[in-house]
């Protein structure tokens, strides 16, 4: 169970978008980028991440519905 969470923790760590946050803090904390380009990256990030759940849900729900149909 320990190992299975630490897993789940290291891919979600290693995404590309949460990579691109981080490196977009880091440059924010050095000041070489400023408030409204770290806002971007960020309003960026969570915006793909609504997406990608929009995308998995109506997925699941294609896949459900379309068993659905087979039953009958």
């Amino acid at each position: 169970m320990i190992l299975w969470r630490a897993e789940r923790l290291i891919e979600k760590l290693l995404s590309v978008k949460f990579v691109i946050f981080v490196i977009a803090t880091v440059l924010k904390c050095f000041g070489v980028i400023g408030g409204a380009e770290w806002l971007t990256v960020t309003m960026a990030v969570i915006a793909g991440r609504e997406v990608q759940k929009f995308k998995d849900f109506n997925f699941s729900k294609k896949v459900a519905d379309e068993e659905s149909l087979g039953s009958d």
